[in-house]
């Protein structure tokens, strides 16, 4: 916990005026009811008097499964909480917070295949889950869509290869015309659900999103652009055109603070931490695509 901040709530009392001709009888307002204080779930203090004052932390230190989570507690909202609770004769008060930073326990794997980064940072996410599997087996089990590698289209001058939104494209350790491509989101997050593994799909959410989810302790598998191109076009199975950053990439995010991420990079096989505008910049340029843990 960082610092500490004193809550007061007393209230003065009054003075009988000097010219009273004649004694009264006050009687003394009833006690509230003791009030327990909690912040996101960690109790910080009971309330036994209106008059007391409480010292509560000004910064929080949570733990929520494997991540560490820290929240500010701001003083005047909290008043207003503890206040508003008095005036109900509740029991109980939940101060209001405001998400900090975080960081999630989870080990970096880096990825033994040339394209099978989508396929190892999914065995990153299933592990948070408690489902260890392998990137080589995940990978195996990926559905392909389209050639091996990219074929002509007569009367075309695209050729026709896979689609990432329905299976895994190219050859996985790399080679053939193309050097193989990967896959996006649908494929990768029906994966998880044979494993028991619902992820939640934040295709097209924004940045302040994200950060919340990993603010609150779940990790998300992103697919970013490591450089802005080079770009290339080409015919799905089914005749769409769609055009590719074939510096795409998939990381875990594993956690965020003030103006930066932390991510499980399965390039660098390490940890690393990012600017929120580094991030927000390759996460666009791949079309806003993750997956989360619920």
């Amino acid at each position: 916990m960082r610092g500490m901040c004193v809550l007061s709530l007393a209230v003065a009392a009054l003075a009988a005026g000097c010219g009273a001709s004649t004694a009264t009888t006050t009687s003394r307002p009833p006690q509230p009811k003791p009030l327990a204080i909690y912040a996101d779930g960690v109790k910080l203090a009971t309330l036994l008097s209106d008059r007391q004052a409480v010292r509560l932390p000004q910064r929080l230190s949570i733990r929520s499964g494997r991540a560490r989570i820290a929240v500010d507690i701001p003083l005047q909202r909290a008043k207003r909480a503890v206040r508003a609770a008095l005036r109900a004769d509740k029991t109980r008060v939940d101060l209001p917070v405001v998400a900090h930073s975080s960081s999630i326990a989870l080990r970096p794997v880096l990825q033994v295949l040339h394209n099978d980064c989508e396929a190892t940072s999914l065995s990153m996410l299933l592990a948070a889950a408690g489902v260890r599997v392998g990137q080589l087996r995940l990978q195996a089990q990926l559905p392909r869509s389209g050639p091996l590698d990219p074929e002509p289209v007569a009367g075309s001058t695209l050729f026709r290869w896979g689609d990432p939104e329905r299976g895994f494209v190219g050859r996985p350790a790399g080679g053939g015309s193309e050097g193989g491509f990967g896959v996006y989101e649908p494929p990768i997050r029906a994966l998880a659900t044979r494993y028991g593994v619902h992820l939640v799909d934040l295709h097209g959410r924004s940045v302040a999103a994200v950060r919340a989810v990993v603010l609150a302790g779940r990790p998300i598998l992103a697919w970013v652009g490591l450089d802005a191109g080079p770009y290339l076009s080409w015919l799905t199975p089914t005749g769409r055109k769609i055009t590719v950053n074939l510096d795409e990439h998939a990381v875990v995010l594993v956690g965020a603070g003030p103006g930066y991420v932390l991510v499980d990079n399965p390039l660098s096989g390490r940890r690393e931490r990012w600017s929120e505008s580094l991030f927000e910049y390759r996460w666009q340029l791949l079309g806003h695509r993750a997956l989360a843990l619920p």
